[in-house]
């Protein structure tokens, strides 16, 4: 019996030593307006030691009006599509993708390669539709509506409903959970 439980401890230690990092979410999907000056979705990278990181957008599929920009973890201009960075071991780090639908309606797709220790590749998506608040209000109304979710206020009061002119915490059955503020025409 100890050797099973010395031998189990070794496997265990020596997996959570060969994880160099993780990141939280690979596929992030966002939506809003495209009469907003820009919307945005943001994970983490977190780095269980020191690691040297570069990245690059391998793919930019979105309409030819919008223009994006990423964070990871400095914000850099628009249309940049590579960088390098190394972390602190115990360390988490911001990584972001903003649209700007530049009052264009639409689908984007931006996806970053990122490489640590020029050993692993990670691919973050993020996936943004642009569209009128008509089509996204009537979209989540539908969408609350099927799933018996949960809608509650920023102070943490249920709801019955969403709640226009003000944030909206919708939360599903699966656990997701998503901020929304809800504006009606």
């Amino acid at each position: 019996m100890n050797k099973i439980l010395i031998g189990s401890f070794l496997m265990v230690s020596l997996f959570s030593h060969s994880q160099t990092h993780s990141i939280d979410d690979l596929i992030i999907n966002i939506s809003d307006d495209a009469s907003v000056d820009n919307f945005y979705a943001n994970t983490y990278y977190n780095a269980y030691e020191y690691v040297d990181i570069t990245w690059q957008i391998i793919e930019s599929d979105i309409p030819e009006e919008w223009s994006f920009s990423v964070c990871f973890p400095n914000c850099y201009k628009r249309g940049v599509t590579f960088g390098s960075n190394s972390f602190t071991p115990n360390s988490q780090q911001y990584l972001n993708c903003h649209f700007y639908p530049n009052n264009t309606t639409g689908t984007g797709v931006l996806k970053m390669e990122i490489t640590t220790n020029n050993e692993f590749t990670d691919t973050v998506t993020w996936i943004g539709i642009a569209n009128s608040i008509s089509v996204i209000s009537e979209f989540f109304q539908n969408k609350i509506n099927d799933t018996n979710v949960k809608i509650y206020d920023s102070l943490g009061k249920k709801l019955s409903k969403l709640t226009p002119n003000m944030i909206n915490i919708i939360v599903y059955p699966n656990g997701k959970v998503e901020k929304y503020f809800y504006t009606e025409e």
